[in-house]
């Protein structure tokens, strides 16, 4: 059932904006057309009438003027057409028109100056005067009923015409105002769905390719990230109360010891400052959970900036060659230079120095770590390898979320949120995030979208 009134959409009103803007139209071509037409009308006029001149001077010559004259004003007393013959003083010889031109030409005059006033529509005459070889006078002339009855016949098929279209135009609108209230409804209906808790809903489409369409792929990527991020909430509150709970435990039973009993001043202050590393550890964590919440929420979208890529990659090198040296490790790197990208310089750097962390931190002494960067046709591929014991199939996907660490990871320092923030910050610059098997080792590839 729709919900909306039909004449208050915008595909109405933009009907409706339609047919005024055609009524416009349809009276600017009237006005064009009408104009067009008479003065073609009246050009074809004065040419019968120069036609009708030089016939009557053929007979001036052969001496039959009078006659014709006569004649022709008897066909027609009252016009269309009209003829006056007068002698050298201007007193009427023959012919129907009352009205004497004094000035050889054209002349344009009223309809009143023919006799009978019988013109129908017509308003004025054209008459065409001239002087004779003895004296008198000849005037020829013919009204413009013709004229106004063609333009009169092309009003009123152009306004029955522009009525019919408008109406149609009207009509249309409706219809199509009707069809988008409905698909906008049918949108809507789902949306309060998903308002309820139905989280599992898919928006379909009409399958035609048509911007509802596009629409409905829009706002089921929208449910999707929705989705996305009310699941990691969730698993962040577990985590949380999971994995924060045990130091803060192991605070307080420290400090409730140190109550129940007799300490040395010198044990007190080691187990306050122990204490202060484990809030320490404790702030990191609300400082990694707060940073990741910010690049999930894409506000550093506004930052984005082009920068050279391989640069930062080589000074990625720089920073981390030396810890890896001292580790007893090998650390290579093959750079394609000169290769930029458009993001946040700051958080990408981040992101490799992560990576690259995590390969030092979990692969032992002796082991390789490579760092490549290789253009392609259609991304930068940059790829982290090393020959450590990787991580398991099954777990590559698990271990990008927050708080998750693999059993062999636990004896090493961390929270578990070093690849949730690598993962966050490859969602939010669109880089596709692969985790493989090196063989042996971990392959980490990141695909840059191209600048």
């Amino acid at each position: 059932m729709l919900r909306g009134n039909l004449f208050s959409t915008a595909a109405f009103r933009m009907a409706v904006l339609q047919a005024l803007l055609f009524a416009a139209l349809i009276a600017a071509l009237l006005g064009i057309a009408w104009w067009s037409v008479g003065v073609y009308a009246e050009r074809q006029l004065r040419a019968e009438v120069k036609t009708e001149m030089v016939s009557l001077q053929q007979a001036a010559t052969d001496g039959t003027l009078d006659m014709q004259i006569r004649q022709r004003a008897a066909v027609s007393p009252v016009g269309p057409d009209y003829y006056l013959l007068t002698d050298a003083s201007g007193q009427r010889i023959a012919g129907n028109l009352s009205y004497h031109p004094r000035t050889p030409g054209w002349h344009t005059v009223p309809l009143s100056g023919a006799q009978g006033e019988d013109g129908g529509d017509a308003d004025q005459m054209h008459l065409y005067a001239i002087r004779l070889a003895d004296g008198r006078w000849l005037v020829v002339g013919s009204d413009n009923r013709s004229v106004v009855e063609l333009g009169e016949v092309l009003s009123e098929r152009f306004i029955d015409v522009g009525v019919v279209a408008i109406l149609l135009v009207l009509l249309i609108g409706g219809m199509t105002s009707w069809f988008y209230l409905r698909r906008v409804d049918a949108l809507g209906e789902l949306a309060e769905r998903v308002l309820e808790g139905e989280q599992t809903l898919v928006i379909t489409g009409s399958g035609r390719g048509d911007e509802f369409d596009r629409l409905a792929a829009r706002l089921n990527h929208m449910l999707q990230r929705m989705r996305v991020l009310m699941e990691g909430m969730r698993q962040v509150s577990n985590d949380i109360a999971h994995d924060l709970r045990t130091p803060l435990t192991h605070i307080r039973q420290r400090l409730e010891a140190d109550l129940e009993r007799n300490v040395s001043e010198n044990q007190l202050r080691e187990s306050a400052e122990q204490t202060l590393l484990d809030i320490d550890d404790l702030l990191a964590t609300f400082r990694a959970l707060l940073r990741i919440a910010s690049v999930e929420s894409r506000q550093r979208q506004a930052g984005f900036e082009e920068f050279d890529l391989s640069a930062m990659f080589d000074t990625i090198v720089e920073t981390y060659l030396p810890v890896a040296e001292d580790h007893g490790q090998h650390f290579a790197a093959q750079i394609h230079p000169g290769q930029r990208l458009r993001g946040d310089r700051a958080l990408l750097t981040q992101m490799l120095a992560n990576l690259i962390e995590n390969a030092l931190h979990h692969t032992p002494s002796g082991s390789r770590i490579d760092l490549t960067l290789q253009a392609t046709p259609d991304a930068l591929i940059g790829r982290i390898a090393d020959t450590g014991p990787g991580i398991p199939a099954e777990a590559r996907e698990r271990v990008l979320r927050r708080f998750v660490r693999l059993d062999s990871s636990r004896s090493t320092p961390g929270c578990g949120l070093g690849l949730s923030l690598v993962a966050a910050v490859a969602d939010l610059h669109g880089i596709r995030l692969k985790l493989d098997d090196a063989q042996p080792g971990l392959l980490i590839e990141l695909a840059f979208p191209k600048s």
